[in-house]
């Protein structure tokens, strides 16, 4: 029996090789044997600073990216998350079996309310794990791929499955993390950091970098910290095992033991086999127009509408307002 897969990505600016290496890559493993859904996050990028006349662009240029990567729309559904109401309305209906202490203690909002005053949080940030259980059990998924740090949002769908079957009936299955690989990429420049947008764009090699730009990035990135130790360099050679043949990483990671390893030479092989990695990547994504793109998630939303409706309309009755 296919399992049931619900994962998404928020669009927030152009993807880097951390991004596809924790989620895209695994997506496109998980289409060929499962019923997958995977859709743009687009309401979950709304807790944090965005500028309006970017968001839609945003949004079209994620949907490229998962097309262009492999996704395949015959294989599993891609929509947008704001283009079914449902998945807001289940929200509104689950955030009624969840104590608020649950979500004062999700990891996400402690982290990131700490930086801001109070008043600047928006109560976005503290709700979205509730609209992220509807993401998940809207398909009566069984199992979302996190990473091994990623696992608080699918306890807390758990959680809130078993709050509204327990008061209700059972009406959802409680999904289990799938755990996936997932490469800790670090910043270029400050190789102690996670390679993160918000660093910076000279910290990241997005996934639709030229060559050339990925070359010159590499060129200044760090590698070695000047405090004893060798961040910079492990995070290269960490990437070379990735996008590299086996054999160079081997002989790479020979050279830096023996202290023969020409950081030069590391560099432009890593940018030479990056740009040559995801190249058909690239050609495909400047094939796909913007009119493509909407109709697939015109298309997928069609289809995920059909199940969330479904599922909606039992929750419904289960509550008595249907």
């Amino acid at each position: 029996m296919k399992d049931t897969i619900l994962s998404g990505i928020r669009p927030t600016g152009k993807l880097h090789i951390g991004n596809y290496l924790g989620s895209l890559s695994n997506f496109l493993k998980l289409q060929k044997d499962n019923d997958c859904y995977f859709f743009i996050a687009d309401l979950h990028s709304l807790n944090e600073p965005f500028l309006a006349q970017e968001k839609y662009h945003q949004i079209i240029d994620l949907t490229k990216d998962y097309l262009a990567a492999g996704l395949d729309p015959k294989k599993c559904v891609i929509f947008a998350q704001s283009h079914l109401s449902q998945h807001s309305e289940l929200a509104i209906i689950l955030q009624n079996v969840v104590p608020v202490s649950f979500l004062f203690r999700m990891t996400q909002y402690k982290d990131k309310s700490t930086d801001r005053e109070n008043d600047k949080v928006n109560a976005g940030l503290l709700f979205y794990p509730i609209l992220m259980a509807a993401d998940i059990l809207m398909y009566k998924s069984t199992k979302v791929p996190v990473g091994q740090d990623q696992t608080q949002h699918v306890e807390l769908a758990r959680d809130v499955a078993g709050f509204f079957n327990n008061k209700y009936g059972q009406t959802f299955p409680e999904p289990k993390p799938l755990f996936t690989e997932t490469p800790k990429v670090m910043s270029l420049l400050a190789p102690d950091k996670k390679m993160s947008k918000s660093l910076g764009d000279a910290h990241c090699i997005y996934i639709d970098d030229e060559p050339e730009v990925i070359r010159q990035k590499l060129a200044k990135a760090v590698t070695d910290t000047g405090d004893g130790q060798s961040l910079g360099a492990k995070n290269l050679l960490d990437l070379i095992r990735i996008f590299s043949k086996p054999e160079i990483f081997e002989k790479m990671s020979a050279d830096q033991a023996a202290g023969q390893l020409k950081y030069s030479e590391l560099k432009n092989q890593l940018a030479a086999d990056i740009a040559n990695y995801f190249a058909d990547f690239r050609k495909r994504k400047k094939q796909i127009s913007d009119q493509q793109a909407k109709k697939i998630l015109a298309a997928g939303a069609k289809k995920a509408k059909i199940v969330a409706q479904k599922t909606l309309n039992e929750v419904k009755k289960r509550i008595g307002i249907s």
